[in-house]
């Protein structure tokens, strides 16, 4: 019986080389469609810094101080509990988060509530000296009566608010959105890696199931193929034909192999540019306004 090594080493090599190829037109298409999702999370991004810098813009226009400077002026919880003493030997801390606790809409002017508290606890008791008849009774009249206001000073009030709170739902919206632009970015970056490995063991794979089998051909007819280290049958395979077309091959997919692997580099450098970019802190509701919290 005639053994013929060819067909062996012809049939390793087309199966690997088919193997590989099938990996391969995988691979390219996976990262074909990373490469759009990733240049679409980082177009997401930069829209999302865009709108950013509009609604940090906007809310820097707002009139903070203003609002709740007469938010605290006009509260009736405020001035029922400076009524009641409940205020008395209070530190400015406490005062303020009594304050807040009365008030929980109030946004985070410190030093304006704190000024708004002084006078409006001023102005109750002032008005509460000039209410006093000589025998130390009250008339009963509220303060609030002796301070009246400029037309269309509650219109203006209530639309303030309205706007200041308009653009804290946005800027919660936009948020909401980082944090799901980061979530994209974490789940392309884990998808990349995989890839990558795969694409180093198909280089280290195809020159040992296909160059490497396909050197030993053509085979006498039953005569085994053997491994060997003699330099002059190294020599004479470097200077062969065979050899320059197996190297020009092994060169060709290789070279491919790596530019995919280029290609993964640059994906995974993209993708880790949006977390270099969140350093700031885009998804803290204090970065779109000192005032929120």
């Amino acid at each position: 019986m005639n053994t013929d090594w060819n067909w062996f080493f012809s049939s390793l090599s087309q199966s690997a080389a088919a193997l590989i190829g099938i990996i391969g037109a995988f691979v390219i298409s996976r990262l074909i469609g990373l490469s759009e999702r990733i240049h679409t999370a980082k177009s997401n991004f930069d829209d999302l810094v865009i709108k950013f810098n509009q609604t940090k813009s906007s809310l820097s226009n707002r009139r903070f101080s203003w609002y709740v400077r007469n938010q605290v002026d006009e509260s009736d919880k405020i001035s029922e509990a400076i009524e009641s003493g409940e205020f008395k030997n209070l530190s400015d801390q406490e005062v303020l988060a009594k304050i807040y606790n009365l008030e929980k809409k109030l946004f985070k002017v410190d030093d304006e509530i704190l000024k708004a508290f002084r006078g409006l606890n001023l102005k109750i008791k002032k008005s509460h000296d000039q209410q006093r008849d000589p025998l130390g009774f009250t008339s009963g009249i509220s303060p609030k009566l002796l301070d009246l206001k400029p037309a269309g000073f509650w219109d203006n009030l209530r639309d303030e608010g309205e706007a200041i709170n308009s653009l804290k739902v946005e800027a919660i919206s936009l948020i909401q959105y980082f944090q799901k632009n980061k979530t994209e970015a974490v789940s392309l970056s884990v998808t990349i890696k995989p890839l990558r490995i795969i694409i180093l063991l198909l280089m280290v794979a195809f020159p040992l199931t296909v160059i490497y089998p396909l050197h030993f051909m053509p085979v006498l007819l039953n005569n085994p193929p053997e491994v060997t280290f003699n330099p002059i049958d190294i020599l004479k395979t470097l200077f062969s034909l065979k050899f320059i077309i197996l190297f020009i091959l092994f060169l060709t997919i290789e070279g491919i192999f790596f530019y995919f692997l280029i290609i993964t580099k640059q994906l995974l450098v993209s993708s880790s540019s949006i977390f270099s970019d969140l350093e700031f802190d885009y998804m803290n509701i204090k970065s779109y306004s000192q005032f929120f919290e």
